[in-house]
């Protein structure tokens, strides 16, 4: 089935797999392959060179094997995907010569942290609030900005956050991150972060992980709705996405079983009577912005 919808969205992890299992990025049985995104109008995907805590020793060696899987692959893809490249987890970014080498392999967005605190900034999960940005961290920051490499918060403690807002010139986003006040978690954003984002000019991606949606067991389309309400109603219209995180979760809302489904959300949006030119831009117009800016 086709669908008449063009789509932006900001964070997969199929990378992992073409890389760990030898997927084809063009079809497989995981949650984005090429195929699928081809049935919408147009379709842009990043995708995220995820470092594993496992791989700590030899972060920069897994950063570039996922950048090498990602351009051994994306040129299979058709005419109406783009694909972009990022990095989630600072741990192979040693030096600024270093993220200067990503760059110019590709990478156009980076999220500085995983769950967990590293050598640039402290993760969503650090207990120790006091624990931000630190000075190598800053210097990352002010590199990123000068070569146009955006900064994806969406991993990042809440120090770490107000600590790069301080300091940035470019609009930030996170690429795949919800609304604390529908749903707590430390993963999630509180009204004040997206108040900063929005400043900024920046976008957040709505993840459509369960966990980060809902407190209930149940969970459909209309979580994901309740928190693109959320940010709309803080004014955010120009500043919300979708970030879905397929690949990178272990179960989806009832009804999303992959990228075939993301035109649902579209759909039941506009059931709701948010007008298309609303639709537009929380599909892709938003954070086809924000990338066009650097």
């Amino acid at each position: 089935m086709e669908h008449n919808y063009s789509v932006f969205d900001a964070h997969c992890d199929t990378l992992c797999f073409a890389l760990d299992d030898g997927k084809s990025l063009y079809c497989n049985d995981c949650h984005i392959d090429f195929e699928r995104l081809s049935r919408c109008r147009k379709y842009t995907q990043v995708f995220a060179c995820f470092i594993d805590p496992v791989y700590k020793s030899c972060a920069a060696e897994r950063t570039l094997d996922l950048i090498d899987a990602y351009h051994s692959q994306k040129d299979a893809a058709p005419e109406n995907v783009k694909t972009v490249l990022s990095i989630e987890g600072g741990e192979g970014i040693y030096s600024l010569a270093a993220l200067r080498n990503y760059y110019r392999l590709g990478v156009r967005i980076a999220a500085l942290t995983w769950n967990f605190t590293n050598h640039i900034a402290a993760g969503a999960l650090e207990k120790d609030e006091n624990k931000g940005l630190t000075e190598f961290g800053k210097s990352v920051v002010k590199e990123m900005n000068r070569i146009g490499m955006l900064i994806d918060v969406s991993h990042l403690n809440r120090k770490s956050f107000f600590d790069i807002a301080q300091i940035t010139d470019m609009p930030l986003i996170a690429t795949h991150s919800c609304s604390d006040y529908i749903c707590s978690h430390p993963r999630n954003l509180t009204d004040e972060q997206f108040e900063v984002i929005k400043n900024t000019g920046g976008c957040v991606g709505i993840n459509f992980y369960p966990e980060f949606l809902t407190r209930s067991a149940e969970c459909t389309v209309d979580d994901i709705v309740r928190h693109i309400d959320r940010f709309m109603e803080l004014g955010g219209e120009n500043n919300i996405g979708i970030g879905a995180d397929f690949d990178g979760v272990d179960r989806l809302p009832d009804g999303i079983n992959g990228a075939q489904d993301t035109y649902k959300l579209f759909e039941r949006l506009a059931r709701l009577g948010y007008s298309d030119g609303a639709i537009e831009k929380i599909s892709h117009k938003n954070f086809e912005r924000v990338l066009e800016s650097l």
